[in-house]
């Protein structure tokens, strides 16, 4: 039985979802999407805590960044959206 050959990294994607373990390589991209999504400053400020069932929370440490974060909390779960590629991210609770 011959196969196309196909990218390590699509294989893992596969066999992480077949497993329903997919969640977890998400978890691992998050703090760099996250980063890419709302910037260096609002970064530098901001901890992601836990991704659950498509549950982000994220940690603010200074008020003013938390409030602006909030405000655009629907924004922010788009557009790391986009750039997971799929809907992993249902809601995002910024604390």
């Amino acid at each position: 039985m011959e196969t196309e050959p196909r990218q390590l990294g699509e294989l893992i994607r596969q066999f992480l979802r077949e497993q329903g373990m997919e969640e977890l390589l998400w978890s691992a991209r998050l703090p760099q999407i996250w980063a890419n999504v709302v910037g260096n400053p609002a970064a530098r400020v901001s901890h992601i805590r836990s991704f659950t069932q498509g549950e982000l929370v994220v940690e603010v440490t200074v008020p003013a960044w938390r409030v602006e974060l909030r405000l655009r909390a629907e924004e922010l779960r788009r557009r790391l959206n986009e750039q997971l590629g799929a809907e992993y991210v249902r809601k995002l609770v910024i604390r």
